[in-house]
């Protein structure tokens, strides 16, 4: 229960901080995607009942927070949570660089099936603008992301034990 408290007070917070505070003074590439972060955490390392109601409050906090047709984020942030839990449980997670590539991994996917679902929405948000936005968003929710997941993974494992 501690567990889901915290990935919804962070995810909570990182979304306020994103979209209300710091979206006026830094581009909305440049700040990191805390929601997405916390989704994915949920599925990599939160098994069970748990990580599926964790992934839950920041997938309406990112369909809230971000413009794009109805359900489009809430689909695909739940699409990407059980992808995440597929590779937590097929794969074991300790290396940075396998951390790292599943998070850039997922966030690509993630990119392009917003964009496949924005373009049957009928909207067009491809540029080569948003393309370069989109790698450097990448990139940096994807270097946020290690040292974050390692801290985590390791104090709920000291608590556990």
């Amino acid at each position: 229960m501690r567990q889901f408290l915290v990935l919804l007070a962070a995810s909570y917070a990182g979304t306020a901080a994103c979209a209300w505070w710091l979206s006026g003074f830094v581009p909305r590439f440049l700040l990191p995607d805390i929601p997405f972060l916390a989704i994915v955490f949920a599925g990599l390392f939160l098994h069970g009942p748990l990580g599926f109601f964790a992934a839950i409050p920041p997938a309406l906090f990112r369909e809230v927070s971000v413009s794009s047709p109805p359900w489009t984020f809430f689909i695909s942030s739940m699409a990407l949570y059980f992808a995440s839990r597929e590779i937590g449980m097929r794969f074991f997670l300790r290396a940075e660089y396998f951390i790292l590539t599943v998070v850039v991994g997922l966030l690509l996917a993630e990119s392009i099936s917003v964009v496949v679902l924005m373009l049957l929405a009928g909207s067009r948000p491809f540029s080569f603008l948003w393309a370069a936005q989109e790698a450097v968003r990448i990139a940096w929710t994807g270097l946020l992301a290690v040292p974050l997941y390692m801290d985590l993974s390791g104090r709920w494992r000291r608590v556990k034990e």
